[in-house]
């Protein structure tokens, strides 16, 4: 098992899959993921990833806070087709 000296760690619904093609598209360095946990009711799993160079934890952290952000934002407009109303604070 691979080790390398700069590690996140995350707590996601996404599959593994998609996160290790992401690594595989942007990574400079070597890295390696690590599944520490899974749910119970397996809504979510907490991920080690432990990279070579800390430019692509950087990144990683980054992309997946904007990930993140997006799908929190997206969750939180209403949907009109379905008549359905804002209910967030002004």
């Amino acid at each position: 098992m691979a080790q390398y000296p700069f590690v996140v760690g995350l707590r996601t619904a996404r599959p593994v899959e998609r996160i290790e093609k992401w690594l595989l598209g942007h990574c400079r360095g070597k890295w390696h993921v690590r599944l520490e946990e899974i749910a119970a009711d397996l809504s979510h799993k907490y991920l080690i990833v432990s990279f070579e160079f800390a430019e692509d934890r950087v990144a990683f952290r980054q992309a997946f806070a904007n990930a993140n952000a997006a799908a929190r934002a997206a969750a939180a407009v209403p949907d009109q087709a379905a008549g359905g109303e804002d209910t967030a604070a002004a």
